[in-house]
Order: structure tokens, then sequence, then C-alpha cells
């Protein structure tokens, strides 16, 4: 029987802003021409300004060392991601992972807020009925009897488009809504852009902005009784002290069971993908994904210790028809600029126990009602 499993040691966080006045970077590598030129047309093409001649010079300076170390990664021999320039290229790593709650930046507050989820999920799994072990059992004949070579949800019409978290460590609450969203169109075929707001007001076992874990969101929905459209209560990347419940539920968003997909087990969350997208938590705070422009992140030494710092959702898999290299498809919410439209490619064969990046780790999906 597959059975839900332990939650890991760090909440999922994302998004939260850094310190408007970052301390001075010591970088090493020679301010040519070319390099300034470059920085001048990316301030350009993604509106950039700052406060004094002193912070654009500190930011040009960080913008250079990354330019040299996108150069460096991109000229590897067997590299499977193509690494480029985007909104984040005049951040160090260390501000990066600040400005999403990344990595180190990930635990606060995180200690007493996984005893109370673990608590509230293990009462969950105790309550559950005997649809749960159904769903179960179906995801198991499925990997018995062979699985589609690819799936892509995105295609099939059961993804919305990509959001933006903004500054607001929110990152579980649009892996929330876009496993729900899958899960009603799978049931109903209509597709509904759903509320992180509702859920970062009226979810108080998760923190807003500060972060949380999908599967309390999952069950804050069993309880309340589905969500609201993003368009009747839009997302302010902010958390509000008021609940707003002068918006009507989405007919079929209603949790009645959410399944833990197993641990270290490609198999099972690809089998699980093709019954619906499902919500995953990676390590995000890497170099790869700072800079992830297109291809396939395959570095082992993302997700080697099982680290979880960021809530996603995994909308498919396939295999690259050059390389052979198989990939789970991922929906990000750092905006449509990122990555190849918002999304990324995770690489599905690992020596990692818990896969590349540890996107086997968590895994969980919703069924609705």
């Amino acid at each position: 029987m597959l059975l839900r499993f332990a939650l890991p040691l760090l909440l999922i966080n994302s998004c939260s802003a850094a310190a408007a006045g970052a301390a001075p970077y010591s970088g090493d590598v020679v301010l040519t021409v070319e390099l300034m030129t470059k920085f001048e047309q990316w301030v350009g093409t993604h509106g950039k300004s700052y406060d004094s001649h002193e912070e654009k010079k500190n930011r040009m300076q960080i913008f250079a060392n990354n330019d040299v170390l996108i150069e460096q990664h991109n000229s590897k021999e067997g590299q499977t991601a193509t690494l480029g320039h985007n909104d984040f290229s005049d951040m160090t790593r260390d501000e990066f992972a600040a400005h999403f709650k990344l990595g180190k930046y990930a635990g606060a507050n995180a200690k007493a807020a996984q005893e109370a989820a673990a608590g509230r999920i293990q009462k969950a799994h105790d309550e559950q009925d005997g649809f749960a072990s159904q769903i179960r059992r179906s995801l198991l004949e499925q990997e018995e009897v062979g699985l589609p070579e690819n799936i892509n949800w995105i295609e099939m019409g059961g993804v919305t488009p990509v959001k933006s978290q903004g500054t607001c460590g929110s990152c579980w609450a649009f892996s929330t809504t876009g496993a729900l969203e899958g899960a009603k169109f799978v049931k109903t075929g209509e597709l509904v852009p759903l509320s992180e707001q509702n859920l970062l007001d009226c979810d108080h076992e998760d923190m807003g902005c500060s972060g949380g874990l999908m599967d309390n969101a999952f069950k804050f929905d069993e309880k309340g009784g589905g969500l609201c459209s993003e368009t009747d209560y839009p997302y302010l990347a902010k958390r509000n002290d008021e609940c707003l419940t002068n918006c009507t539920d989405v007919p079929g968003t209603i949790v009645e069971t959410f399944i833990d997909v197993p641990p270290h087990n490609p198999m099972a969350l690809c089998a699980a993908l093709t019954m619906q997208p499902i919500s995953v938590a990676i390590q995000a705070d890497q170099f790869v994904f700072q800079f992830y422009k297109e291809g396939i992140i395959t570095d082992d030494h993302c997700g080697a210790r099982g680290q979880l710092d960021h809530g996603v959702l995994a909308v498919g898999y396939g295999t690259e028809i050059e390389t052979g290299t198989s990939y789970y498809l991922v929906k990000n919410s750092w905006g449509p600029k990122w990555g190849v439209d918002g999304y990324v490619k995770i690489g599905l064969k690992s020596k990692n126990q818990y896969g590349v990046c540890a996107i086997l780790k968590m895994a969980s999906f919703p069924i609705t009602k």
C-alpha cells in the first residue's frame, strides 16, 4: 500500500523582499567595456533603476560576475541546462536566496510551523476512508501496466497561465491552487484560475508570505469548502488581517481527500502525473535556478541532501528527442519571464535518494468534489 510519508525538515517558502540597500559586492571580474555595455542593455530591457551611482556600480559588478559564471556554465561540455540573464542578474546568489526565502533563509519560523502541521496532517491521515486507498491502488496498477511515454497537462488544457508571487513567500499557495485548478479540470473539463490570496488571508495554519505547506492548504480547503476565483479574490502579494467572505467558492474545488505520492520513486510521480498536475517541493537555492533559461536541470548537486525550500507544480513528464534525457515539466511562480515562459524541466533520472533538486521528496495532489 502506498502511504503518506513524513513531512520534510524545512517549511516551504519563496519570495520575501531582500534589504533594499545591499552591501557592496567584492567581485574580481574586470569591468570591460563589453560587460558595461551588456549591463546597460540589460538595465534598459528590464526597466531597472538604482538610488545612487554607487549602488549602480555595485550592481554592475554583480552582473559582471554572474555573466562570467553563466558563460562558464554554458561552455562546459555535457551541460543539459542553458543559463541566461533575467530579472535576478544584479543579485548575488545569497541575495537571490534571501529575496525568495530559499536555502538558509527558508528555515525562519519553520520548526513551530512544522510541528503544528505534522500533528494536523497526521490526524488527517488517520481519518482517511477507503477512497484514498482506491487512488493508491490505481497508482500501483498504472506502474505495473506501464505508463505513457509523455504527459503534458498544458497541452491538454489543465494548466492556467504562469503567475508571479512577487515579493511574498507564497509559493505554497501557488502550488496548491495549481493542483486544485488541475483537479477541477480533470473532473469537470473547466479551467478556472483560483485565488492564492484566499489561502494567504484565510488559511492560518500556514504562514502567509512567510511560507507554508501544500498539504496544510489542501486540509484547509477540505474543511473550508473550496476556493474563490482569482478574479473574485485577486492577488495582492501580502497577507491581509481579514479573510474576505464576499466571494463565492468555485464549484468543483472542494478537497475530498489528498494523496501523498511515495518518496524517492520516480515512476510513482509519473503515475500520479497521468492523473492530474501534482504539487511538489524542490530545492531552488541554486545558481542554475537563478539563471535557468532552457534545457533540463540534471545536476545531482541540486537536491543531494534532500533539502526543500520552494513549492511548485509538476505538470508533465517526457523525454528530449535529441539527447534522450527524461524530465519532469514544472510550472514555477516567478512570472513568465523566468525560464521557458515560466517553466523548468528537471531531470527524471538521478543518483540522489529524492531525485534532482529533491523533486521526489514531497509530492501530493488533491481529489476534489
